[in-house]
């Protein structure tokens, strides 16, 4: 019996020991495992909630939460996120008792832009950046109320930066205004509204058209809204859609072969020989379509007679644009022509490891080191005329200058071999940086933050005894620098 009572006791022991060691080193809710268990399952929460900028931290049941935030109603809805991650628990049961915030304001995005599309079939899609959960669950909700049965894609995100004036009643203005257009797309970039579409009542295209120009300040509103269009070229998915009348078989096949040439992918002929003539209308298709098929990423190319005549809507890079322009301005036609456009960035390889906000100034100017080490600006010989083989790299000039600090200043510099008059030379390359300057500031950026200057033959980087030597000098380079007082 006494055996058995000793057995007895040794099992027992051996129990108290066992369970003394799990509580310490297994349990999850022990101080060795509970910490780890909180913060992976905040994490985590974090994550599926969609808060990427965020990150927690426990220290026993408190956690402390750091990164980022696009906003004030982000950190609220991050912290409670945080605090249900793990349940209610407690002291006892375990979970988060505290959320501790050392949150900062993410950096301001610029441009600030949102946008939202109506499409042919009514559904709509909404893009772009606005100011907090609440301001995009209420767009959301108004755009679900327009668009009845239809589809709603929402693809908006947080983001600091917009303006300080009334963002969201304006945002809903235009949401309200593109509900009314059969198809159409509303554009908020910083303060600006644009508002372009296709409606078959005259009446709606006016009263919005007021409505749109008629915003009140800081924001002003550019519309551009018309009938449907007698021929039109679309870019859809992987393809250029050809729609509409014209005149005769040879207007037809003049029209696709021009979309064939510029366009690399399929391109769609849905058009019809129907209807009147229209002289020299396609003067303008001549002109225009080669830039539209080529050049365009999404928009409309239409031709309406009565009103709007030839019109260019749509989104394309800074030098497609330009060159349209100009092309444009050499049509003597007698029809209207419209650009209402909205200018790209392209993506550039050269600087996507570079990180513009740990030292602004040092990226800013690496960024420009590497787009320009691989890239060229070409002028006209001994001239200071900007060669169309130079848009690629004026579009990566613009993308470059896009991406550094808004308190930086931009020195444009021209630079020669050293073959012929020193003078010359030095009154060459101050034009052909002024050259690039005045396409940097048509491009839409700020003429203060951009200087000029013409160094000539005095800074080469190569010599100038061989030819390979004299190509490299002959270039434009940037330099960076902070604004001054």
């Amino acid at each position: 019996m006494r055996l058995l009572d000793y057995l007895i006791g040794c099992v027992a022991l051996i129990g108290l020991i066992f369970t003394g060691w799990w509580a310490v080193y297994q349990s999850g809710n022990t101080p060795v495992n509970l910490e780890a268990r909180l913060e992976a399952n905040a994490n985590a929460a974090l994550a599926e909630a969609g808060f990427d900028w965020a990150k927690v931290e426990m220290n026993g049941q408190r956690a402390r939460l750091t990164g980022k935030a696009p906003s004030v109603d982000a950190v609220r809805a991050a912290a409670e996120t945080v605090i249900t991650s793990s349940g209610s628990g407690g002291v006892i049961m375990g979970g988060v008792t505290l959320v501790e915030s050392e949150v900062g304001a993410a950096a301001a995005v610029s441009p600030y832009v949102w946008r939202a599309i109506k499409t042919d079939s009514g559904a709509f899609i909404l893009m772009g950046h606005v100011p907090s959960r609440s301001v995009r669950s209420d767009l959301l909700a108004m755009a679900e109320a327009r668009a009845g049965e239809a589809e709603v894609d929402d693809r908006m995100v947080v983001a600091n930066g917009a303006p300080a004036a009334n963002w969201q009643g304006m945002a809903k203005l235009a949401l309200e205004s593109l509900s009314e257009l059969n198809s159409g797309e509303a554009r908020l970039q910083d303060t600006r509204l644009r508002l372009r579409g296709v409606s078959m009542d005259s009446a709606i295209r006016a009263r919005l058209s007021a409505d749109v120009s008629n915003v009140t300040a800081p924001f002003r509103g550019e519309p551009f809204l018309r009938g449907p269009a007698l021929w039109s070229a679309t870019h859809g998915e992987g393809e250029l859609i050809l729609s509409g009348s014209v005149a005769s078989e040879a207007e037809r096949d003049e029209i696709l072969s021009i979309a064939r040439q510029y366009y690399a992918q399929t391109v769609r002929d849905e058009m019809q020989v129907a209807g009147e003539a229209h002289p020299r209308w396609l003067d303008g298709v001549r002109v225009g379509l080669p830039h539209f098929a080529g050049g365009f990423q999404t928009g409309v190319m239409a031709f309406e007679p009565e009103e709007t005549g030839l019109s260019f809507e749509g989104e394309a890079t800074g030098s497609t644009l330009a060159y349209l322009q100009q092309d444009l301005a050499t049509v003597d036609s007698p029809y209207p022509v419209t650009v209402f456009t909205d200018t790209v960035q392209v993506a550039v390889e050269e600087i996507r490891e570079i990180d513009f906000e740990a030292d602004p100034v040092a990226a800013c100017q690496a960024a420009f080191d590497s787009v320009m080490e691989t890239n060229k600006v070409y002028f006209e010989t001994g001239a200071a005329s900007i060669t169309r083989e130079s848009g690629n790299t004026l579009d990566k000039v613009m993308a470059v200058s896009g991406r550094c600090s808004p308190d930086l200043v931009i020195e444009v510099g021209g630079h020669t071999d050293s073959t012929g008059d020193r003078q010359a030379n030095l009154m060459l390359s101050e034009a052909r940086a002024q050259a690039v300057r005045d396409y940097m500031v048509s491009a839409g950026f700020s003429p203060s933050r951009v200087a000029v200057i013409g160094y000539g033959p005095d800074a080469p980087v190569r010599d100038n005894d061989t030819e390979e030597g004299r190509a490299k000098n002959r270039r434009i380079g940037f330099k960076v620098q902070e604004r001054s007082e």
